[in-house]
């Protein structure tokens, strides 16, 4: 798929001041608090998911690009984690619910401030949808990784989302129970992704190893794959 319809930052700097305005619009910690219990629990197995598929041993270098408030790097206490992402606000969070203990830092995605194999395994979680060029960024994500390296990406899967969204709509109890809005785009997102997106944006950089569906493979409603260097 290709992007959305709305408008687009024109400048890094543009890109900066909207993302944050995003941040502040679309409160993650709200979101893990007070999301109805089932979108918590598809959450989790995300979650589970994105560890089973990065096989994180102890001690080895970890790096999330768009750590967002630190829920994901939490979960890899095992790790010599690192976390970048371009809101002020997001790494506050972090912060706070990492410790000092944890490197931070602010910065874009497809120009990370790390030399090529600094990290042994790198996760990137529904971020490409938000960045201007996600091919970009994946190939940063694979440079710091190295040769031997493995990536962990996921990635929204647009069109069952939509079509989840209109399913559940036209049931009242259900609608007003999950409060779904069927019309409702993402504004925060760039691009439309799917696994075609994702694939063509890996071709000549990326081997695909492993895609889970999630929840499950009947509804795949996000995707997450384990990438390793072409």
């Amino acid at each position: 798929m290709t992007e959305t319809g709305g408008a687009k930052p024109r400048t890094d700097g543009d890109y900066v001041a909207w993302n944050e305005e995003m941040v502040r619009r679309y409160d993650i910690e709200r979101y893990y608090v007070e999301s109805h219990p089932l979108v918590r629990w598809l959450e989790r197995r995300r979650l589970r998911v994105l560890g089973q598929l990065a096989g994180v041993r102890p001690g080895e270098r970890l790096l999330e690009v768009g750590c967002g408030a630190g829920h994901v790097l939490a979960g890899f206490p095992q790790a010599r984690r690192t976390g970048i992402d371009l809101s002020s606000t997001m790494l506050e969070w972090a912060r706070r619910r990492l410790g000092a203990a944890v490197p931070l830092c602010r910065g874009l995605a497809d120009g990370l401030p790390f030399p090529e194999g600094a990290f042994d395994v790198v996760l990137c979680t529904e971020v490409l949808e938000h960045t201007p060029d996600p091919g970009a960024v994946l190939r940063e994500l694979m440079r710091v990784a190295g040769p031997r390296g493995r990536v962990v990406v996921s990635i929204p899967n647009e069109n069952r989302i939509d079509a989840a969204k209109h399913a559940l709509a036209r049931v009242p109890l259900l609608r007003r129970a999950l409060r779904v809005v069927a019309a409702e785009e993402n504004e925060w997102h760039l691009h439309r992704m799917d696994m075609p997106f994702l694939r063509r944006i890996s071709a000549g950089v990326a081997a695909i190893e492993r895609v889970r569906a999630l929840p499950a493979a009947p509804l795949p409603l996000r995707y997450a794959a384990l990438l390793r260097p072409e």
